[in-house]
């Protein structure tokens, strides 16, 4: 796959070229899902042969300068939402995070995801409307929510890569959900306010939501998650999420828990109305009643030990550290635990751009 825009990054009108909302199939017909398909085919994530990982390596190298070379022309302060690809359109929790990004966005944040569907599609959603009236975005809402999900897309191909006949019916309610979302993208600007998605072909089978105006799609995972941790230099959001919402909060607490001061330390916030973070799930014999992953104990207490033991600090001392952990969905008091980072991340994002690497905080990573 070439990049051909003018950034080096892809637009969702390059990865969706080729859809048919008239074919049963036309989900399948686009460019990023010929891709997603040859990746498959040539190994997923474990390359058949050393050719083909040479040639996914060199196109996530490119990738990787050409988002640089986008962020150094920006030079925003960049703040990433993390979350579920699970949570649905209509539900609260999307509509949450769509007003949560475009207030921040409003604010001068450059919003990044991982790209997919679910609390990603919501943040880019947000950013999208942050130029409309207000009641834009609750249009939009309503528009998309008629279409919650897009079904079942694991185990998609057969042996010969074909998609499995009993898969067509989930193929079709992706081709609908893609559809809802052109449909809805056309009401918003057509040069997108700007946010940055950076997918992965590791789950090429997801459709592609069109609310970021630049994707850095990557063939390797790991390097997309760095990605996303590594530049998120003005903080973390975390909306509803389930296990790969875990890796990315304990990758952000392994490098929180070396911060060598408290200007290193990055905000950690966990925002959900519903007291996702904050309650254990309820269950009615084996139904899930209420979600809920409870971690605002457990996350303070292992940045409390790493920091103070490493540093020798006192109450007040780690308080520093500390206020930039929030459970919250106030948006007047993210936007005070922000504040708190903003400086520090526009000056390390600088270094960073200028290859100054001795001058951005580095944190022994992996060290008991």
């Amino acid at each position: 796959m070439q990049l051909k825009s003018a950034e080096g990054l892809y637009t969702s009108a390059q990865l969706l070229e080729g859809f048919n909302p008239f074919d049963r199939l036309g989900f399948t017909l686009t460019r990023d899902f010929a891709v997603f398909r040859q990746f498959s085919k040539d190994g997923g994530p474990v390359p058949a042969s050393l050719e083909i990982r040479k040639a996914q390596a060199d196109h996530d190298t490119d990738l990787a300068d050409a988002l640089k070379r986008f962020l150094g022309e920006v030079r925003r302060p960049l703040l990433a939402i993390m979350g579920g690809h699970a949570a649905k359109r209509g539900g609260q929790a999307f509509a949450d995070i769509a007003h949560l990004a475009r207030t921040l966005s409003e604010e001068g944040y450059l919003i990044v995801t991982g790209g997919g569907p679910g609390i990603m599609e919501a943040a880019h959603l947000g950013v999208a409307f942050s130029k409309n009236d207000a009641s834009d975005l609750e249009k939009a809402l309503a528009k998309l929510g008629k279409y919650p999900s897009y079904g079942n897309l694991d185990g998609l191909f057969d042996h010969d890569g074909t998609v499995k006949r009993e898969k067509i019916a989930d193929v079709e309610k992706a081709r609908d959900w893609l559809q809802s979302a052109l449909e809805v993208r056309s009401y918003a600007p057509p040069i997108l306010p700007l946010s940055v998605a950076i997918p992965t072909w590791l789950y090429g089978a997801e459709p592609t939501m069109p609310f970021a105006s630049h994707y850095a799609k990557y063939f390797q995972n790991s390097l997309r998650e760095e990605a996303l941790v590594n530049n998120s230099r003005a903080g973390i959001v975390y909306g509803q999420g389930g296990g790969g919402t875990m890796r990315e909060v304990f990758q952000d607490v392994e490098r929180n828990y070396y911060a060598g001061s408290a200007t290193e330390f990055t905000p950690m916030i966990f925002f959900d109305k519903s007291g996702y973070w904050k309650t254990e799930a309820a269950y009615e014999g084996t139904a899930l009643k209420t979600p809920g992953i409870k971690l605002d104990v457990i996350i303070p207490s292992i940045l409390k030990f790493g920091i103070r033991q490493r540093l020798n600090l006192d109450d007040a001392g780690l308080k520093q550290f500390t206020d930039k952990v929030l459970f919250s969905d106030d948006v007047n008091e993210i936007r005070a635990v922000l504040a708190l980072n903003a400086d520090t991340a526009k000056e390390n994002m600088g270094f960073a751009l200028q290859a100054q690497p001795s001058k951005v905080p580095s944190f022994r990573m992996n060290r008991i």
